[in-house]
């Protein structure tokens, strides 16, 4: 029986070692350049809410949304009559503390005088510098109070901090304000600057990787067709948000005409170099196990796995990035999903076209 089992081990044997034939094709290397679109709205390039800093009606305002100010220029004049008188009773107090202080002064110095001549004892002379001194303080105190309702009184005039366009007014000739209110809801006026504009795009990592600071962008909109807008990166945010898995990344544009106004949605159209190691394969050369995005390729006729980053996808090829691709890696397409890493396997390359 031994010699009739022999043969058929080593059949069986023979046919566990056989190498299984697959098919495979070499990567071609990315397009040099391409276009990478990425949606986002203009912003103003500076902007602030302007509140009043005075309480009291507004008596005069002479611009309205979509007037263009210089930095300086009146926004508003709010009519605050408290502050006018408080600023007058101030001023008169300080009359009379220095009134006070100059008599409390001379008075001090006769009585040193006095004093050195032992005609008042030296203890009224000191009480007596004393009242000076305090008197003189009041005087520094007073003239503060008067200061404090000076910059108060220039409060009742709201001017521009920069030159921008008015995008926005809530108060009218006669209206109530309340200066340093403590809500943010009672805002007088927003102020734009838009003669540049940033466009803000949500960069996903592919892009956002590869951007650098002035890489060159056009702009489109739709409602400008045929028009495009030049436009370089100034700056990003370094950090993905963990929501969208995308990075603010924003780009600076000259409005200098203001043919573009601010919250336009348009497209950002960039021309970009592959990143290194990215390659063009068949879709079913990517392999998913285990949760990662692999390819199979021959080496020294055993089966690798190699963990590739897909890419786009163009129909029947897609871009797929991996540091350890080459252009001369047999990479298997429709793989057996019995086939296992290290296991013996014969290249059968496919030929272009087929």
């Amino acid at each position: 029986m031994i010699p009739r089992l022999l043969p058929l081990f080593l059949v069986a044997t023979a046919v566990a070692q056989e190498a299984a034939t697959v098919r495979t094709v070499l990567p071609k290397p990315a397009e040099a350049t391409r276009s990478f679109e990425l949606p986002g709205r203009t912003e103003p390039i500076e902007q602030a809410r302007i509140f009043s800093r005075a309480t009291g009606t507004v008596k005069e305002r002479p611009v309205d949304i979509g007037d263009r100010v210089k930095e300086g220029d009146t926004l508003a004049v709010i009519d605050t009559p408290e502050i006018d008188r408080q600023l007058e009773s101030a001023r008169a107090a300080v009359d009379q503390a220095v009134a006070k202080a100059d008599i409390a002064r001379s008075t001090a110095k006769r009585s040193a005088g006095l004093a050195e001549a032992k005609a008042v004892s030296q203890e009224l002379s000191e009480q007596r510098e004393a009242s000076a001194a305090e008197l003189e303080a009041a005087v520094r105190m007073a003239k503060a109070e008067v200061g404090r309702l000076e910059e108060l009184q220039k409060f009742s005039t709201v001017k521009a901090p920069f030159r921008g366009t008015v995008l926005a007014r809530r108060i009218d000739r006669g209206d109530f304000v309340r200066g340093d209110s403590a809500t943010t809801a009672e805002w007088a006026f927003q102020l734009a600057r838009i003669n540049e504009l940033r466009f803000a795009v949500a960069a996903t990592p592919d892009v956002a990787l590869r951007l650098k600071a002035d890489t060159e962008a056009q702009l489109r909109f739709p409602e400008l067709p045929g028009r495009q807008f030049p436009a370089k990166v100034s700056r990003a945010s370094n950090a993905f948000d963990t929501g969208s898995g995308t990075m603010r990344v924003e780009l600076l544009l000259d409005n200098a005409d203001f043919t573009l106004p601010a919250g336009l949605t348009g497209t950002a159209a960039f021309k970009l170099a592959p990143a290194p190691g990215t390659y063009l394969l068949p879709n079913n050369a990517l392999v998913l196990r285990e949760g990662k995005s692999l390819v199979a390729v021959v080496d020294q006729g055993k089966i690798k796995f190699v963990d590739v980053l897909p890419g786009r996808n163009l129909g029947p090829n897609m871009e797929m990035t991996s540091a350890s691709l080459t252009p001369e890696s047999q990479v298997i397409v429709s793989l057996n999903a019995m086939i296992k890493e290290g296991d013996a396997v014969t290249a059968n390359p496919l030929v272009a076209g087929k």
